[in-house]
C-alpha cells in the first residue's frame, strides 16, 4: 500500500499511459462506514486494527499492478490499469462482500466499506477522475452505505453534472 504521495506520482504515470494507449483505467474510493463510531465505540486501538485488516483485505482482492493507497483517515483508493467499469466494479464488490465477511468475526453487526468507481475518460486527470470515483462513493453513503456506486459520467457532490451520464447503483449480491 502506497502513501498519498507516491500514489500521486504513480496515478500521474498511469493517466499518461493511459492517454497513449488508450486501455481502460478505473479508481475506486473506499469509505469504511461508520468509522467515527467504531473509533468511540470501540477504542483508536481497534479501529486501527480495522483499518489494518480493511487493508489486508483490499491487497489479497487487488492485482499486483494495481495501486493502492490510504488516501485519508478511513478513506482508501486504487487504480486498477486495464479494467473496464464492469471488471472494477465486480473488483469492488469483491472488496466490500470480503471486508464484511472478514468483520463479521469480530464485531457485530460487521464493519462495512461503500466505494464509488469511476473509469477514465478522455478528458480526466487523476483530480477529475477521483472526484467522479468520490461523487459515486458519496452516493453509496447517500443510499444506506455498505454498497458500490459506479459513476458513469460522473456528476459531484451536489448533482451537477460533470459530464453527461448518471450513476448506476450496484446493490448489495448484485454481481
Amino acid at each position: 500500500m502506497f502513501n498519498r504521495r507516491a500514489f500521486a506520482m504513480l496515478a500521474e504515470r498511469e493517466i499518461a499511459h493511459v492517454r497513449r494507449s488508450a486501455e481502460p483505467l478505473a479508481a475506486l474510493m473506499m469509505d469504511l462506514d461508520h468509522f467515527k463510531q467504531i473509533n468511540d465505540r470501540f477504542g483508536h486501538a481497534f479501529g486501527d486494527q480495522a483499518l489494518c485488516r480493511f487493508a489486508a483485505q483490499v491487497a489479497e482482492v487487488l492485482r499486483g499492478e494495481d495501486i493502492f493507497c490510504r488516501y485519508g483517515g478511513e478513506e482508501f483508493v486504487a487504480l486498477l490499469p486495464r479494467s473496464s467499469a464492469s471488471a472494477a466494479s465486480v473488483v469492488a464488490e469483491r472488496v466490500r462482500e470480503a471486508f464484511a465477511r472478514d468483520s463479521s468475526d469480530t464485531i457485530s453487526p460487521p464493519l462495512t466499506v461503500s466505494i464509488g468507481v469511476a473509469v477514465f475518460d478522455a478528458g480526466d486527470d487523476v483530480e477529475s477522475l477521483l472526484q467522479r470515483a468520490d461523487a459515486a462513493l458519496y452516493r453509496a453513503k447517500a443510499a444506506g452505505r455498505n454498497r458500490v456506486e459506479l459513476a458513469v459520467n460522473g456528476e459531484t457532490h451536489d448533482g451537477s453534472p460533470l459530464g453527461e451520464g448518471g450513476v448506476v447503483a450496484l446493490e448489495r449480491g448484485g454481481l
